[in-house]
This record gives structure tokens, C-alpha cells and sequence, in this order.
């Protein structure tokens, strides 16, 4: 795979791999979906409390949520991201422990006025809001998340001293919409539903990522543009897998202007391995 993305790079002039999962998001493509999901963000982040994002897989929900939490200044607040969302009540209170810099008790109940007792410290010593992101949130158990409303009331629920963004796939949801569940739904300050790239927006996401990349002339047709943003229906890691197995095999075959054909012939390929 290296090998390949080496070849494209050099037949099309590229500094960089324009299409890596790695890529800055300094300056990250500014679709729709992005514009709404940073809006709502900044209201949370005088609300508080608790927020979902949610969307189908692919749809670009960690790369906005890095993007955001990038550019939140690290004075004002302390960003903990946690993925490892199949754990016990114990793993994962440890795991929060940690992720905030503390080095958990070994005791429930302890590990619990620990994390309190910090995040109010943080506010009040500090002036910093813990902004505490839980990815993959539909693995989440009920038990982990009766935890969460427990843990994070504070002063008779009267307080909301931290930032508690629940992102998931659309499975969560529907977890969440469970009776058992109505206490912590009732405390969701602000929910967005990640939809992806509008077909409009495809050309400028992919010209972006391009021009990162050292990119000045078109390399794709106008024609399979139109080809990337059908097949892909909007979904930002299809687009990219579409556009660079494409470039892959322009390189291949010596093309300097990718069209709707190669569009094809990638999305063939693509299909093999998501079928």
C-alpha cells in the first residue's frame, strides 16, 4: 500500500498523502456539517453537562471533533478523549481517572470523590473546564452510563462543572432512548447527527485535502467529481478511499486528469472489501 501511495504522490507531484487518517486539521475542510456540529459546540460550552454526537461510521465525527477540541484554548479547557468504551464500572472509572491525571484509588466510591473533587478543583482553582469525550459511546453498558449521570451531579445536581460529549453511531441512540435511560437523556443539553458532505460540497473537500498537498491543477474531471459524491453518498472516509485508489490506478495508467471511468474502476475495488 506504501509503495503504491508513493507512486501516486510522485506521478502527481504530491508533498504529502493528502487522503492519510493523519492529516493537520488546522485548517480542515469547513462543510456544512462541520459549521453546525462547531455551533452547537460552542453553546455547550456555556451549557455544559452533557451532549451526543452521532452519525453512521465514516461520516467524519472524530476528525470534527479533533479539529474543535485543537482549537479550544488549553488554559480554558482540559480535553480527555476516551475510546476504550467495552469496560467494566471499574475500568472505567480507571480509565477516566487517568485520562484526567490522577492516579486512581482502588476503591470504587474512592475513584468517585476523586474525579468530583478534581473537576471542581479544576474550575475553581484553575478556571478550566474538563471537556471529557467518550467515542464509540454505543458500547457503552447501561451500567457505565446510570455511572456517568451519578458522577458528573454535582452540588444536588444544581452545578454542571464539566463538558461530557457522548459520540456514537446511530445504535446509541437508540440505547439511549430506553426508559431506563430517560434521567440521563433528560440531562442532554445539545445533540448533533453527523450526516456527512452535502454532493455540492464533495469537489472543495477533495480540493483541499489536494492543495495540503501541494496540488495547484486539477487532477479530477468535473465528471468524476459528480462519480465520487454518488457513490460515496456523502461519507467522507468513502470519498477518500474512492479518491485515492483512484489516484492509484491514474498513476498506473498514466493519467494525468482522473475521470468518471477511473471513479468506477475504484469503487469496484473499494466494494470488495465492503461488501
Amino acid at each position: 500500500m506504501k509503495e503504491a501511495i508513493d507512486v501516486y504522490r510522485a506521478f502527481y507531484g504530491l508533498t504529502g498523502n493528502p487522503f492519510a487518517k493523519d492529516i493537520p486539521v488546522d485548517n480542515l475542510y469547513q462543510s456544512q456539517d462541520y459549521k453546525q456540529f462547531k455551533g452547537r459546540m460552542e453553546y455547550f460550552k456555556t451549557a455544559r453537562g452533557f451532549a451526543v454526537a452521532y452519525g453512521r461510521p465514516g461520516m467524519g465525527k472524530t476528525t470534527c471533533i479533533r479539529a474543535y477540541t485543537s482549537a479550544l484554548n488549553p488554559q480554558l479547557f482540559k480535553v480527555v478523549y476516551l475510546a476504550l468504551s467495552q469496560l467494566t464500572i471499574m475500568e472505567f472509572y480507571r480509565n477516566l481517572a487517568m485520562g484526567l491525571g490522577l492516579v486512581p484509588s482502588s476503591k470504587k466510591v474512592d475513584m468517585f470523590h476523586q474525579i468530583q473533587d478534581h473537576i471542581i478543583n479544576l474550575q475553581h482553582q484553575k478556571n478550566q473546564t474538563p471537556f471529557i469525550i467518550l467515542d464509540e459511546a454505543q458500547l457503552l453498558g447501561g451500567g457505565i452510563l446510570n455511572e456517568l449521570r451519578m458522577l458528573f451531579n454535582f452540588q444536588m445536581d444544581s452545578k454542571n462543572h464539566a463538558m461530557v460529549l457522548l459520540c456514537g453511531q446511530p445504535a446509541f441512540v437508540s440505547q439511549l432512548n430506553l426508559h431506563i435511560h430517560e434521567p440521563l437523556r433528560q440531562r442532554i443539553s445539545v445533540h448533533h447527527e453527523f450526516t456527512g458532505l452535502r454532493s455540492e460540497e464533495v469537489e472543495g473537500f477533495i480540493t483541499t485535502l489536494l492543495g495540503k498537498c501541494g496540488v495547484t491543477q486539477p487532477i479530477f474531471a468535473p465528471d468524476a467529481m459528480q462519480a465520487i459524491a454518488s457513490a460515496s453518498q456523502g461519507c467522507p472516509r468513502l470519498i477518500c478511499s474512492l479518491a485515492e485508489k483512484a489516484l492509484m490506478i491514474g498513476a498506473q495508467e498514466k493519467l494525468q486528469n482522473i475521470t468518471a471511468d477511473t471513479i468506477q474502476a475504484a469503487y469496484e475495488a473499494t466494494m470488495i472489501f465492503t461488501s
